[in-house]
């Protein structure tokens, strides 16, 4: 089930990002030692790497408490690792919170 709400929220978040213009260029981008990064993006040549948190049925919670510093850092390693491998020069790193309520509601943390 928690798979199954966050593939959801990524896919919300996927088509917010495309509708203001973005282009999501990678789903899931896995390193084995590291973990994921949910999305990739890009916009005017640069490059935005998206971690995305959700709940559903918690009206008191903020999806981003989910965000600790272990994440983090595993983050933004990975974030070092693609831009370091593909020579990417200008890039931002935002968290995007979904809260599934009457209808899903998008944060976006910029400079994670």
């Amino acid at each position: 089930m928690k798979r199954k709400i966050g593939i959801e929220a990524e896919e919300i978040v996927k088509n917010f990002l495309e509708d203001k213009g973005f282009e999501v260029i990678s789903k899931n981008f896995w390193i084995k030692r590291f973990g994921e990064i949910d999305l990739i993006a890009k916009k005017d040549k640069e490059y935005y790497f998206i971690e995305v948190k959700s709940l559903k049925n918690n009206k008191n919670f903020d999806p981003s408490i989910h965000y600790d510093s272990k994440k983090k850092k595993k983050f933004h390693s990975l974030v070092n690792y693609y831009v370091n491998k593909f020579s990417i020069e200008k890039f931002h790193t935002l968290l995007i919170t979904v809260s599934f309520k009457e209808k899903p509601e998008i944060k976006v943390y910029k400079n994670v």
